[in-house]
């Protein structure tokens, strides 16, 4: 089996089963893509899987979780502190992984992708963040659909940004937080001076980032769906169970490394059902 892009949705804490899937697929069968398209936390697992840094930012993440107490923390507000920890904790997590050696690594292997989604030119301030926040209820709404489209209605375009453009740590850092910008539970995130939101309002599901007629694609889901598409060249693969860990939960770190080995498990019986389709 050869899969020559591979496609990493959103989905916050949810997005460590792909991590747990791809961990056994991408030994067993020799998966080797030449492009990566990924958005939100799926970007932040693409990189850590690719740059060979996965294991050790993962457990840093876990040993952070496991010390925080609080999803809000409100007496902050007397304070001027942020009042949701996951901004801080995100950006750790991504920096705990990825230092000037794995950034190498990354130039200089499948050139990986990440999804933004750009609100309107007339939309600015709070206009934006409330078109977003009505993206979200529409695609809400709309729960079965694999390829969600509530930003692109209300007019958000998507823009994606090679990894390869990134020249330190902390420009990743920065192009992954932007992927994954939900105020308030992370800082607003900019891009040339405008207002950028997490890409998966525009599709939590990337796939029309990898060019047209370029071999075949493995796409990782983060939820289940009911009815999966069936697109020449692209196969789709979901969670066998509902997973644990809640995407935006940074409490429950057991819940984390349930996901990563329901993601392993899925991922065995994957390559055992490919090992059997062979001639």
């Amino acid at each position: 089996m050869h899969f020559d892009n591979i496609v990493f949705a959103g989905g916050g804490n949810r997005c460590f089963w792909q991590a747990g899937f791809w961990s056994v697929a991408a030994n067993e069968l020799d998966l080797k893509p030449s492009g990566v398209v990924s958005v939100s936390a799926g970007s932040a697992m693409a990189c850590a899987l690719f740059a060979g840094t996965f294991d050790h930012g993962f457990a840093g993440f876990k040993q952070a979780i496991a010390d925080n107490q609080r999803n809000l923390y409100l007496a902050n507000l007397l304070h001027k502190q942020p009042v949701f920890p996951h901004g801080k904790l995100y950006r750790n997590a991504i920096l705990g992984s990825i230092d000037g050696q794995a950034l190498t690594r990354l130039h200089h292997g499948p050139e990986i992708f990440v999804l933004i989604a750009c609100p309107p030119q007339w939309a600015t301030g709070r206009l934006a963040f409330l078109l977003g926040m009505v993206a979200v209820g529409l695609d809400a709404c709309n729960t079965k659909a694999v390829h969600a489209c509530g930003g692109r209605r209300v007019g958000f375009k998507p823009l994606y940004l090679s990894v390869r453009e990134c020249a330190t740590p902390n420009e990743l850092a920065d192009l992954i937080i932007a992927s994954s910008c939900v105020p308030p539970l992370t800082p607003q995130a900019k891009h040339n001076g405008r207002a950028i939101f997490d890409g998966g309002l525009v599709s939590n599901v990337p796939t029309d980032g990898v060019p047209q007629k370029n071999g075949q694609t493995l796409v990782l889901l983060t939820r289940q769906f009911p009815n999966l598409p069936r697109v020449e060249g692209r196969t789709y693969v979901q969670p066998s169970q509902p997973i644990p860990a809640g995407a935006w939960d940074y409490t429950n770190d057991a819940a984390l490394q349930a996901t990563f080995d329901l993601g392993r498990r899925d991922g065995d019986r994957f390559c055992t059902s490919a090992s059997g389709s062979r001639p």
